[in-house]
Order: structure tokens, then sequence, then C-alpha cells
């Protein structure tokens, strides 16, 4: 599960249906969250602080970071976009991994994001470490109505085993439900010889912490 927290209180409250009807719909989107990591400025924060709010999975060790907040095409500067991410140790020996969340600075009822038009064009894309070391890519696949997968292996197996990217949309907004309270995007692999199946990746994708205000 992703602990939310409403862009509305201050208390960290837990995604799922009961998030989506207690938040309801908004009333217009803004631009997808398809930028490169290279295109803004990033912090690093420390993933134990409140500067963090988007957290590795319990068991992963990272470095998290704060990106400059995005301006939006024809909208207001109230609707410009929050930015953050996570990614493995560069001098880890764990596998690899990373993701990055992009989500309104005022929630209401003018601020959204949208999904990803293409979600295979940006899941081979969402990292250099993807672009350059991912192989054997499969196809695309569901898991549930708000996540794509698709699953590939690492060139060097020696750190990394089967290794999956994935898009994650949270609860609908925006203008006729188009929009989104939230987009994710990122990858993770697993150990060399770890079986990592659909509903593996979809728990770990599920134990991310996102933190809104």
């Amino acid at each position: 599960m992703i602990p939310i927290r409403s862009p509305s209180a201050a208390r960290v409250i837990k995604y799922g249906i009961a998030l989506a009807l207690i938040l309801g719909t908004l009333s217009f989107s803004v631009p997808p969250a398809l930028a490169q990591p290279e295109q803004l400025e990033w912090t690093k924060v420390d993933c134990a602080s409140s500067d963090a709010h988007l957290v590795p999975p319990p068991g992963y060790q990272g470095n998290c970071f704060e990106g400059e907040l995005a301006h939006t095409q024809g909208q207001s500067y109230a609707c410009r976009l929050f930015n953050y991410s996570f990614g493995f140790l560069g001098d880890g020996s764990g596998p690899h991994f990373y993701a990055r969340v992009r989500y309104p600075n005022k929630g209401g009822k003018t601020c959204a994001t949208l999904g990803f038009p293409n979600p295979t064009y940006a899941m081979q894309h969402v990292h250099k470490f993807v672009e350059t070391q991912a192989t054997n890519w499969s196809a695309a696949e569901s898991a549930g109505a708000d996540m794509q997968l698709m699953f590939f292996d690492a060139k060097d197996q020696k750190r990394d085993g089967r290794c999956f990217a994935f898009t994650k949309n949270g609860p609908a907004a925006g203008f006729g439900g188009k929009g989104h309270l939230f987009t994710l995007i990122g990858f993770f692999c697993g150990r060399p010889g770890q079986d990592i199946d659909i509903a593996a990746a979809s728990g770990i994708v599920q134990a991310i912490q996102l933190k809104m205000y």
C-alpha cells in the first residue's frame, strides 16, 4: 500500500479505494509527467526527513531527491507540479532501482496530472540504466486498473537479476476524470536468480511511500 498524505490534511492515509472515494474528482488537468530527471534540477534530501515525500519501500537503501517545481503550459502559478525521486546507491552492491513522482503543489478543482500517453515508451526510457542495460523486454502487462508493468533483464547480471519497469496513476482527478492526483514511474531489479512475477512487482510498487501535503 502507498501511504498518501492528502493535500488538504496533515495526516498520512493509506492509498486505495477509500482514498479515491474521499478525494472524488477535480475539474481540470495539466500536462503529463514525462520529463526525464536530467531536465530538472535535483537536490539531495534526507530520506528520513519531512523533505522526502517519496521514500523507497522498506528494505531498500537509496538516495532521495527533491526536484524543482515544473512549470505547466497554459496553467496558473498555483498549478505547478512537485517532483520527487529516489534511487539506488551508486557505490552500493544491491540491485538497481529508481522511481519518481509528480503531483500538483495545490490540490483543488484546477490541479491534477495526466497519465502516460505511451507507457511502454516511458518505461523503456525512465532512467539511463534502463536505456543502456535493459534487454529481453516483455510485453506491457496491467496490474490492476492503475498500474502498467514491463519485465526485463539487466545485461550485466552480477548485481541484478530479473527487473521490471512500471507506471502508476493516482486516483482520478481533473476535467472529466482524465487527470490523476499523482503519476509515478520507475523500475526495480531483483537479485541474481531472484524470480519476480506480477504479484511480487505490484507488491514492491505498492510499498513505496508517497507523502503528499
